[in-house]
């Protein structure tokens, strides 16, 4: 009986343990990437002198975690410029403090409503905070880089024209954060007056970098680190990088176009346990009753969301992929 008493619990902390491992697995996947695109570029170019000690180049590893090449957005210390990324205008202490409200409110649904156990609705509102937060703040993520990428070629071609037409490389960045407006705008106007006041170039460079997080635009602060210090022409590398990210726009949008049934058969077979539950409770509330008032039906609630959730953060995985 004790051992009877003890298996359902452990087993859903093995279910739990599992998914987070599978997260653990996918985001050291991506962290490799990071890895192997950073190593490429510091293998194309040669980090720059330090000047009087502190000046610090973007393609020079440091030890702070402020500067992208060597920072890990996931980690505790990253986590500001995580939200600043997403466009959430909230410190580190504020966004633990929503996500410790929507956690207590989950627990009080599942715990006084579904009447579960303690530890049942504990495990089920932690892994449902943390799918909700960073489900969020990635979406607002993505969404800001979209919306980032479809004017940076338009900024691009201004500084072009304005370099090329005689002003210097802090005129060409005003100009873009006086014409353009958004982020984009916004960011310009930052490395402008930062400029203005005579901070170092790299330094202000590698923190828009981080605090943006797209590398489209870090490949532009690596084209003016370089041109400063071993010249060439600043408004060719700008023509050259807003054809390269037209190209790729133009890419991503055919990749997803061609894609566009594998994605729908996924969100369909995505929503298809959900609607089918909700359907049936709606209709016949008594057929479903033995999984919300017995205790072997709450522990099969717990088993069926667990795979549910890693069957649909497979189907995300296999359906959604970054072009590079």
């Amino acid at each position: 009986m004790i051992l009877d008493s003890y298996f359902y619990p452990l087993l859903t902390i093995i279910l739990i343990l599992i998914c987070f491992s599978y997260y653990l697995y996918i985001n050291k996947r991506k962290k490799a990437e990071k890895e192997n695109w950073n190593n490429r570029l510091n293998q194309l170019f040669k980090p720059v002198e330090v000047e009087k000690g502190e000046a610090v180049s973007l393609i020079k590893k440091v030890d702070s975690s402020e500067f992208y090449f060597q920072s890990k957005l996931q980690r505790i210390e990253g986590l500001n410029i995580w939200l600043q990324q997403a466009g959430l205008k909230l410190s580190s202490r504020q966004f633990f403090e929503y996500c410790t409200g929507l956690g207590l409110a989950i627990f009080f649904i599942f715990f006084v409503y579904f009447k579960l156990t303690i530890l049942n609705s504990f495990l089920i509102c932690t892994v449902l905070t943390f799918l909700v937060s960073w489900g969020g703040i990635s979406y607002l993520k993505n969404r800001n880089k979209e919306l980032f990428l479809q004017e940076f070629p338009i900024a691009l071609d201004i500084i072009r024209r304005a370099l090329r037409a005689g002003f210097s490389t802090e005129k060409a960045l005003e100009i873009v954060a006086e014409q353009q407006k958004g982020r984009i705008g916004i960011a310009f106007k930052a490395i402008s007056d930062r400029m203005r006041l005579g901070e170092n170039t790299e330094a202000i460079l590698a923190d828009m970098s981080n605090r943006i997080g797209i590398n489209e635009f870090r490949l532009l602060a690596i084209v003016f680190v370089l041109q400063r210090e071993t010249g060439g022409s600043l408004a060719d590398s700008a023509e050259n990088l807003s054809k390269v990210i037209r190209a790729r726009e133009n890419l991503r949008k055919k990749v997803k176009a061609l894609t566009g049934e594998v994605r729908a058969t996924a969100a369909i077979l995505t929503c298809l346990p959900i609607v089918t539950v909700g359907l049936i409770y709606f209709t016949t509330p008594s057929y479903l009753d033995p999984l919300f008032t017995t205790e072997a039906g709450h522990y099969l609630l717990i088993i069926g969301g667990t795979l549910l959730t890693l069957g649909v953060a497979t189907i995300i995985r296999m359906t959604h992929k970054d072009l590079y």
